[in-house]
């Protein structure tokens, strides 16, 4: 009589597969840490490469049980924090809380100064293990970006400190898995190379693609005699992305729009969506992004960098991104779903403009431009364009101001580089146009440039007092422009720019600008 076994249980996507799991290379020194007293732990990696299995099939092998041995916590929970808190409080007064050992999981999720504090206590944790025979232990998983602010205490924690670093699965690891579901099902994998190929070193995949081949071919079961499992790839492919946009299409819709959506302007968020669809890894740079991406687009892609964090978890809005996405602005990327690292590999790009309601050609025009606005001003009049500015920037409108790139102007030929700047890598430029304008050199250098390089329709002058309304050489008094008479000679008199002024340059100014962008109608 055969065992017969569950394709449920073989090809595992939900808890500890009890047939195919495959023991990393760590597993015992992981096994020796747990079981050393006063001994915690630190084990990183991206989604779906085995961090929280190691630790559960270790507890399976020495026989702990959740709630009696060990606290267990994912920071993914509404109530983590306090939890973790509680769990350290009673530490920290010499209290053995029970259980004694913590289980943290998604520990890259608590916020940075948290991780610091609780990076702090392990060393006090660990002291006492010359007082006590069995201290208290915290067992931290997260992604590898994790670890960084435990930095400043592990160097003090030395042998105290169990550290993994856990990477992409190997193909013989992937192999073995394979191997071992196809003993218990009594099934063969034609085209192994090709699974191992789509897996791409994650175990999780890997369990989730053969559960598929699996189903598709209806064994459900251990197979009474061998069964050759063929199957097309782009089949099983489209399948799985059929299935994929129904649930991610919504994810990847939010992160590509980012705070501020601009059909006609620059795309900065979707253009860092397309570049983490182009790296493969789970765990990615900052830096790793801009290195995909074109240099003239990079600005845009630097702007939104601090603002990245409010688009994958805002809490106005209904969909939260922080169980596919982690990102921090000193770091990067990891993609937390291994499914939704598959779906952004193979999503389709075209498909993607069109749930965006843009047509490929707008989006390679909106391309050609490093910037949404470029800034020409005498100095005398700095006070209002950074109003101005800052306005546009809480819009996500992606300006060149000089006060903003001071380290990239650094050092570099300034007549060269604002040659270039000035010619063709804004969209519009404002001009603000005062009795100063005319006098200086710089701005009858920018004014030069813009107005020679045979473009049109992108020069919108700003009048800011009587002089500046008679225009300048090259630009006609007829040409549209936004007059700031007012709220300029507001800012001379007191000094100050009040509530009442910005309130009137976002009515002027910023609102025509924006419905400008969004049409989409200038010289592309």
């Amino acid at each position: 009589m055969v065992d017969k076994k569950k394709l449920a249980d073989v090809f595992k996507t939900v808890g500890l597969p009890p047939y195919t799991y495959v023991k990393p290379s760590h597993y015992g020194e992981v096994r020796a840490d747990i079981e050393q007293p006063g001994k915690h732990l630190l084990i990183e990696g991206p989604s779906g490469v085995g961090k929280t299995c190691v630790v559960y099939k270790v507890f399976e092998a020495i026989q702990w049980t959740r709630d009696r041995d060990y606290l267990y916590v994912s920071c993914r929970d509404p109530d983590a924090d306090g939890i973790i808190r509680t769990f350290f409080d009673a530490c920290t007064k010499g209290e053995r809380p029970s259980p004694s050992v913590i289980v943290v999981d998604d520990f890259h999720l608590l916020p940075a100064a948290r991780r610091t504090e609780v990076g702090g206590l392990l060393k006090r944790l660990s002291d006492r293990a010359f007082e006590q025979s069995n201290p208290p232990k915290a067992i931290l998983i997260g992604i590898p970006t994790a670890g960084n602010s435990l930095v400043g205490e592990s160097y003090d924690l030395g042998p105290r400190l169990g550290s993994y670093r856990v990477s992409r699965a190997t193909d013989a690891e992937i192999g073995r898995l394979i191997d071992e579901g196809e003993t218990a099902l009594n099934v063969l994998f034609e085209d192994r190379d090709i699974l191992l190929q789509e897996s791409a070193g994650n175990f999780w995949l890997a369990q989730y693609i053969c559960n598929k081949v699996c189903a598709i071919q209806e064994v459900y079961e251990t197979q009474d005699a061998p069964k050759v499992l063929t199957f097309d790839l782009l089949g099983i492919r489209r399948r799985l992305m059929a299935e994929l946009s129904q649930r991610y299409t919504p994810i990847a819709r939010t992160f590509a729009k980012g705070k501020k959506w601009r059909p006609g302007g620059n795309k900065p968020y979707l253009e860092v969506f397309l570049a983490l669809s182009r790296i493969p890894d789970s765990v990615v740079t900052f830096d790793k992004v801009l290195n995909v991406v074109a240099e003239h687009r990079r600005p845009g892609i630097k702007a939104i960098r601090n603002r990245i964090a409010e688009v994958i978890y805002d809490p106005s809005k209904p969909t939260d991104l922080r169980r596919q996405i982690a990102f921090e602005a000193d770091v990067g990327f990891s993609i937390e779903d291994p499914l939704f690292r598959y779906f952004l590999s193979n999503i389709d790009v075209p498909q993607l403009y069109k749930d965006l309601g843009i047509e490929p050609e707008v989006m390679e025009g909106a391309r050609r431009f490093s910037y949404d606005i470029g800034f020409s001003f005498a100095g005398e009049t700095r006070r209002i364009v950074e109003a101005v500015n800052a306005q546009l920037k809480i819009e996500d409108v992606i300006t060149f101001y000089d006060f903003d790139q001071q380290a990239f102007l650094l050092a570099l030929d300034l007549e060269h580089t604002l040659r270039r700047l000035y010619a063709d890598s804004c969209r519009y430029f404002l001009v603000f146009l005062g009795e100063q304008y005319s006098e200086k050199v710089w701005t009858k250098y920018e004014k030069d440039i813009m107005t020679t390089g045979g473009r049109k329709d992108h020069i919108i002058p700003v009048i800011l007092d009587d002089a500046g309304a008679k225009g300048a050489v090259g630009i006609p008094s007829t040409v549209g422009r936004i007059d700031l008479r007012t709220q300029w000679a507001e800012i001379q008199k007191t000094g100050t720019v009040s509530d009442e002024t910005i309130h009137a340059i976002r009515n002027r100014c910023v609102l025509p600008l924006l419905e400008k962008l969004d049409a989409g109608n200038g010289d592309i």
